[in-house]
């Protein structure tokens, strides 16, 4: 989704629908979250899903994210300027006042950007924490010589293993 169509969607006032568009993707990270949580055992191919999972998730998130946190921006510094121009002349507590207003205007675009964005977050930090895992159980499985995919130590004809010489 563009940003363009996050304004049109935020100006027509169907942030709403915007969610229910994508509360797919937050329950993927929701659930996904509650298995970590859980502690669940998860296979190799349990990770790897969840980090597909994720994956697709964040990228369908993340440019929602971006948008709303770039509207954010746009529409506080507009809301600022036209508080400013209530001010034959501004001083310091003038521009604080007009900043507070801002700001204030802006809260529920704010809180809306903040859940995409923590949302993106988590995915991310979910993606890490599958990778950290698989890579362990690799790590493990080489050590232990139990389906290891990547490189095998090359023997000797005297039966040692080059790690035990």
């Amino acid at each position: 989704m563009t940003s363009k169509q996050v304004k049109e969607i935020y100006e027509k006032n169907e942030i709403d629908k915007l969610y229910k568009d994508c509360q797919k993707y937050f329950d993927i990270i929701d659930s996904w979250a509650e298995r970590f949580v859980g502690g669940d055992l998860l296979t190799e191919y349990d990770l790897k899903y969840a980090q597909q999972q994720m994956n697709g998730a964040q990228t369908k998130l993340n440019p929602i994210a971006g948008a709303l946190e770039s509207l954010v921006i746009e529409y506080e510094n507009n809301y600022i300027l036209k508080e400013e121009e209530k001010f034959p002349s501004l001083r310091v507590q003038d521009q604080n006042h007009c900043k507070a207003v801002g700001r204030s205007k802006v809260s529920d675009l704010r809180r809306y950007a903040s859940d995409f964005t923590r949302y993106v977050f988590s995915a991310q930090n979910a993606v890490v924490t599958v990778q950290s895992l698989l890579k362990r159980q690799t790590v493990e499985k080489a050590n232990k010589e139990i389906d290891y995919t990547g490189e095998t130590p090359q023997q000797d004809n005297s039966g040692t293993k080059p790690w035990d010489a």
